[in-house]
């Protein structure tokens, strides 16, 4: 009898506590022939392989989930500890990716602390950035409340270098907080954002300035059809570093043709800054951490939006021959949203025309853990695009760039 109530006890013990371990391995293998920046003829065309391996470790119950994920970057080569006779390592290669805990205070609220990512809406501020080999994770307090229809989230973070001094990189952000509301009902979804960052004014001084970036998100969604329109304003809060005021606006609609395919086609518009303006205030919108690789064309050429701005016309062809493998074809054609002058000849205003990029991909899920994943970008360069990327006047390659990716997820 006390037996059979150890087993009945054990049992259930082990069903409201459960480990979950999974892992990643993804290889990567580039041909950079133009990556980010026209390359000049003669140069060779570097191939190198990256690799992202990762052990995950979750644990859940009833009161609080654990969460462990150990990452390992590197380049194949790329070793700071070998010989001759073999490779022993990179010492600086492995690192924590997230390491967080979630209390579930109630069935509606809980609070998540550590290290983790943050991806909302459309990532156009706040993503995981998955092409980044690394990612990008926080270090951050986020607070949940959920219902059936509504979502809130709060995030905090506040960042030292260390125990003593306060000062800190201007490049990173010394605290990222944000407010996050999202509603959904049937085949609507609707959100707000509203992100606070605060940045040093330089890396000698303890000023801070702060900066307010609100957005408005609406995806409408049914078995053939959706559309996503997305708006941004962002501000300063104090005079450090500058008046700023910049906005964002992104619309995109795609239709499923028959089963096998759908056509998308939308716009981007990014505020920048007229250099003829005489005007102090700051018009060039900051993505913050958001989405740039799949956005902006898998060539990354604005990964880093140009003073001017952007503006990105993009169509995308979808076509999935079977459940396992799917294909698309994605065309952009980038254009300045402000005016940018020769620099050779100051009085000469520069056509806006960025050039164009086509964007070929191939994913072919061959087991349930386990995609392979083609792609290959080419871009038709213009002659305000080289001046911008500092390249006018020399011999230049067509810009080209391929890749070949790997990506197995085991779980237990």
């Amino acid at each position: 009898m006390c037996g059979a109530m150890l087993l009945v006890t054990l049992a259930t013990a082990a069903q409201n506590n459960k480990l979950q371990v999974s892992g990643e391995l993804r290889p990567r293998i580039l041909l950079d022939n133009g990556y980010k920046t026209p390359a000049p003829k003669g140069e060779s065309t570097p191939i190198y392989t990256t690799q992202r391996t990762r052990v995950n470790l979750l644990f859940r119950n009833d009161k609080f989930d654990t969460y462990i994920s150990f990452q390992d970057v590197r380049l194949w080569g790329n070793d700071n500890n070998s010989n001759r006779s073999g490779v022993y390592g990179n010492t600086e290669s492995l690192s924590i990716h997230q390491a967080w805990v979630k209390l579930n205070l109630t069935k509606s609220l809980s609070l998540k602390t550590g290290r983790q990512s943050f991806s909302y809406d459309d990532q156009r501020i706040l993503s995981a950035r998955n092409w980044n080999d690394y990612q990008v994770t926080y270090d951050a307090l986020l607070a949940e409340y959920k219902t059936d229809k509504h979502r809130f989230h709060l995030g905090l973070s506040y960042n030292a270098e260390n125990k003593t001094n306060l000062l800190y990189p201007t490049a990173q952000f010394k605290t990222l907080d944000f407010l996050h509301y999202q509603y959904q009902k049937d085949k609507l979804t609707l959100s707000a954002i509203g992100v606070l960052t605060g940045n040093t004014h330089t890396d000698t001084t303890k000023q801070v300035y702060y900066r307010g970036t609100y957005g408005f998100n609406g995806n409408y969604s049914t078995s053939t059809t959706s559309f996503r329109l997305s708006t941004y304003y962002q501000h300063n809060f104090n005079k450090i570093g500058g008046n700023v005021s910049a906005f964002c606006i992104s619309a995109y609609a795609e239709q499923t043709l028959n089963d096998k395919l759908s056509l998308g086609a939308g716009i981007d518009y990014l505020s920048g800054n007229d250099e003829a303006s005489t005007l102090s205030t700051n018009n060039r919108f900051d993505i913050l951490y958001g989405r740039r690789h799949s956005w902006y064309g898998y060539m990354d050429y604005f990964s880093t939006t140009p003073d001017q701005g952007l503006q990105d016309l993009m169509t995308k062809l979808t076509y999935k021959p079977t459940g396992n493998i799917d294909i698309q074809m994605h065309g952009h054609y980038f254009k300045l949203a402000a005016d940018k002058y020769d620099r050779s000849n100051p009085n000469q205003k520069l056509k806006n025309n960025l050039g164009q990029e086509l964007d070929f991909i191939i994913k072919w899920k061959f087991y349930s853990m386990a995609e392979l994943e083609l792609g290959y970008s080419f871009y038709n360069t213009t002659t305000t695009l080289e001046k911008l990327k500092n390249v006018y006047g020399k011999s230049l390659k067509t810009p080209q760039f391929c890749y070949i990716m790997l990506t197995i997820k085991p779980s237990l």
